[in-house]
């Protein structure tokens, strides 16, 4: 199989400069990006690699749940590891947690038939303190699910009628904690009780390191890793690799063909893409020198105590060698009387 098989005719770069000057907007603002993004739209438009799915504009238009949600019902019964069906999408509002700065690239809220809440995001470059944030998504979901159900059943409401909430997380840049433990990229949250106790607690948390999967995955050898190949590389090797496997995924290329003719919208995800990565690169270099910050911060308190506690100790010894002295002394005029 060839790549045109899959993404389309290859045009010469002239051909694809062509496209962008069709329209006027998109050539100007195309002019604007760096030297390595315009390299990538002229490949993609050339017909040398594809898009980069996990840019947010790509991601929605693929995984669109409305258009296609099989996509997604496929992808999520991998990730959760069982069938599901996709009842309603639903829109961020009521209690969510909005952050200032938030680094979510991504976002994808659907209910599942028998009442589950998933939440999809995807994170260009991961959080600090992620356990601390994730819990706080999650917990919000649980009362976004319980203010819905009180509302409508009011009287009758039982919490019975509660069903899970599972947040997953895909981590383009994965945080120390999970390249600690590469090449582990699969980081499912068990909610079990070490004395055995079966308690239906509602949180399930997913993480999926996208880094460490491209670099310890060679053969796809499940639908799983299909998919995250799929959502991972642009390479025209793993594309073609990936299509011969599971023809089904040619269907997803196919809907992204559409962009190497529509040089407007193509160009527009990319800018609102790049924008957000350009925003969160920001927030997250503060972020770190913030958390570099307090390091230096806890370590000069604790030079602090350590010099207080020296010079504690250096003042008894003082005090210790002044008695001394003292004893010295006393130890001189007794001999001089015994002399005398």
């Amino acid at each position: 199989m060839q790549l045109r098989e899959i993404i389309g005719e290859p045009k010469s770069y002239d051909e694809a400069m062509e496209v962008l000057k069709s329209n006027e907007w998109a050539y100007k603002e195309f002019l604007t990006f760096k030297r390595e993004h315009q390299e990538d739209i002229l490949a993609f438009i050339q017909g040398n690699k594809g898009l980069p799915i996990l840019y947010d504009g790509f991601f929605k238009f693929v995984f669109d749940p409305e258009r296609h949600p099989e996509r997604l019902e496929d992808f999520l019964s991998e990730v959760l590891g069982q069938k599901v069906k996709i009842e309603e999408v639903l829109a961020r509002e009521g209690n969510k947690l909005v952050e200032e700065g938030s680094l979510v690239v991504m976002d994808i809220i659907v209910r599942l038939s028998d009442g589950s809440i998933v939440d999809i995001e995807m994170q260009k470059i991961g959080y600090s303190f992620t356990g601390e944030r994730s819990s706080c998504y999650i917990s919000d979901m649980i009362m976004r699910q319980y203010n819905r159900l009180r509302a409508q059943e009011q009287k009758e409401f039982k919490f019975k009628q509660m069903r899970p909430v599972y947040l997953v997380v895909l981590l383009e840049k994965s945080t120390k904690e999970f390249l600690d433990v590469s090449p582990e990229f699969m980081h499912r949250l068990q909610n079990t009780f070490d004395s055995g106790v079966k308690v239906n607690l509602l949180s399930n948390l997913v993480y999926i390191s996208l880094d460490t999967f491209r670099e310890v995955r060679e053969n796809i050898s499940d639908r799983m890793v299909a998919w995250l190949t799929f959502l991972s590389s642009d390479k025209p090797e793993d594309i073609i690799r990936l299509v011969e496997e599971y023809p089904e995924f040619k269907e997803c290329y196919h809907d992204i063909m559409r962009f190497r003719t529509n040089p407007e919208e193509l160009i527009h995800m990319f800018s609102e893409a790049l924008i957000q990565m350009d925003k969160n690169t920001v927030r997250y270099m503060i972020e770190e020198q913030q958390k570099e910050l307090e390091e230096q911060r806890k370590e000069l308190e604790e030079n602090k105590k350590e010099l207080e506690e020296n010079k504690k100790e250096l003042d008894e010894s003082k005090k210790e060698l002044e008695k001394k002295e003292k004893e010295i002394e006393e130890l001189k005029r007794q001999l001089d009387v015994l002399r005398a």
